[in-house]
């Protein structure tokens, strides 16, 4: 194949796996935080949260979610939906753009098959924009191994400005530092006095990039946060690395039955990335094969870093050629394989890994659909019927909410009037918090004292796609004081509901005289006197 043509279907075909419903529930946090934005001001504590949050309260994805709000503003949820495939395609054009080798039709199979295993990666969040940056910086860094000129200014310029957009796109963007580095580091012998001096020159007003924006310092100590929370150096980081799905290894995952055939897919991807590397000193630049390194190292500590490996290594070594030709060496002199048979099994097994492939998608594509037309929003992850029954029967002012994380940016967006227990944003929260917070799902006979501590008075759980919340939800289905008003498929609502008996007492009797109902911090009066002993008052309670 030409080389521009399987970089051209390589996206392509990126970009029609992107395009499924909106599955990531933070995106709903990310829209409401911009809103946030224009209604209030860049906020300095947690708008959303009535628990508590660090402080100062540190908003690094702030231009990602003006976009996104703009998006959804002026072309809804399908709007979303065809910028992220869009987006991603773009992404997967980038990372494959510098390979010059001739791109084979079973290096473009590998090619497709792993982009199709990894699809569902492939989400409309931060870390679409990351790929997206250190894609440019994938192709402009080789401009610095070379003299100063037009182009390296333009490029260092280009990088520079950037890295500025990215400070506040995601935490992750020292990796631009980084990535940066390893191409200056790699390349410093090589050059000229003047390229030393001006490579330099860049990699500092790189590192001072974020010292540009309001809360510069802040935003330059936030990615430490990050780092932090991926080994494990503290108690909160521990317990957010170990317990929350996104964050678990791969091979956690894989142990736990959890997408296991992207999960065996990484892992082979990993291992085929090693070998490569070992085994041909010459596979790329040197700066391109320490940024494959450090992909494997994220990819194999967390399942969210998957797409920082994917990239490079569809780049590096998918597209690599040495593979295949030592393979034919070592058939040809072990097995006695001609050319001709190992060319005709090499074409009848990229045919084959088309077919199952493009199969497996079609067979995939009814679920994005509903009715006949595309779903944009994946429903059974969010609880938007529990939320409209909460916006026509609201909590008192007094009370407070208990609700998973997943769900909590979206009721942030849908109902911007309601602070949550929790939103999904940890790294704002303590260890104290987070324990507190899995210990429910653990022990739920202890969440009804907590419940009581801090005016709880409504609880909105997922009952059926997030095994973890289960006990508590069947905890509070048998409480006596919680009464579940609202429930569909995925998600309940419970309202905290006590019968009193308020007794009079004088000196020559012993008198009931009212039964109270006290839900959600209001009293109604059910009944008075001798109406007390009538049956029906007593039904279910």
């Amino acid at each position: 194949m030409k080389t521009a043509l399987p970089k051209i279907l390589f996206a392509i075909c990126v970009t029609v796996f992107a395009f499924f419903p909106l599955t990531d529930t933070d995106i709903w946090w990310h829209l409401a935080s911009a809103r946030d934005f224009l209604e209030n001001g860049l906020a300095t504590d947690d708008p959303f949260c009535w628990t508590a949050s660090k402080s100062p309260w540190i908003n690094v994805h702030l231009y990602f979610q003006l976009a996104l709000y703009g998006v959804e503003h002026f072309a809804g949820t399908f709007g979303l939906v065809a910028l992220k495939a869009l987006l991603w395609g773009l992404v997967a054009f980038l990372w494959i753009l510098p390979v010059k080798r001739k791109i084979l039709p079973v290096h473009f199979a590998l090619l497709f098959a792993f982009a199709f295993l990894f699809r569902y990666a492939f989400e409309c969040r931060p870390i679409l924009l990351s790929m997206l940056f250190l894609g440019i910086f994938w192709n402009l860094l080789p401009q610095l191994e070379k003299r100063i000129s037009a182009k390296w200014i333009l490029s260092t310029v280009v990088l520079i400005a950037v890295e500025w957009i990215w400070v506040r796109m995601q935490g992750l963007f020292p990796l631009g530092f980084v990535l940066a580095f390893c191409a200056i580091a790699f390349s410093f012998q090589d050059l000229s006095l003047s390229g030393k001096v001006g490579n330099g020159i860049f990699f500092v007003l790189l590192l001072l990039t974020p010292l540009a924006h309001t809360q510069g310092v802040l935003l330059w100590l936030y990615p430490l946060e990050l780092l932090n929370r991926l080994v494990g150096g503290n108690a909160s980081s521990q317990i957010f690395s170990q317990q929350i799905a996104e964050n678990r290894a791969p091979t956690t995952l894989l142990a736990q039955g959890e997408n296991q055939a992207a999960m065996i897919a990484l892992l082979v991807g990993i291992f085929i990335s090693a070998f490569a590397i070992l085994r041909h000193r010459h596979l790329a630049k040197p700066f391109q094969i320490a940024w494959l390194v450090i992909g494997i190292f994220l990819a194999a500590t967390a399942e969210r870093n998957l797409t920082l490996f994917f990239f490079p290594f569809a780049s590096i070594v998918l597209s690599h050629s040495g593979e295949l030709l030592s393979l034919r060496s070592a058939l040809e002199k072990n097995l006695s394989v001609s050319k001709k048979m190992f060319s005709t099994s090499l074409q009848i097994f990229t045919v084959l890994g088309f077919a199952f492939v493009v199969g497996t998608f079609v067979r995939s594509l009814p679920a994005y659909f509903e009715n006949g037309s595309f779903k944009t929003i994946s429903a059974e992850r969010l609880p938007s019927g529990a939320v409209e029954f909460m916006r026509s029967n609201p909590q008192s002012v007094s009370s407070r909410l208990f609700n998973d994380d997943r769900s909590g940016g979206y009721i942030e967006w849908k109902l911007p009037g309601v602070k949550t227990f929790a939103d999904g944003r940890f790294i704002l929260k303590d260890s104290t918090f987070l324990a507190n917070y899995l210990k429910f799902s653990e022990k739920p006979e202890e969440f009804f004292s907590f419940a009581d501590s801090l005016s709880i008075q409504r609880a909105l759980l997922p009952v059926r796609y997030i095994p973890l919340w289960i006990p508590l939800a069947k905890a509070l289905e048998q409480n006596p004081e919680w009464t579940c008003v609202y429930q569909d498929s995925v998600y309940a609502v419970w309202d905290h509901h006590r019968i009193l008996v308020m007794d009079a007492l004088t000196s020559d009797y012993h008198e009931k005289i009212a039964v109270l109902d006290i839900r959600d911090s209001s009293v109604h009066v059910l009944a008075s006197g001798n109406d007390i002993l009538h049956p029906d008052l007593w039904k279910n309670k």
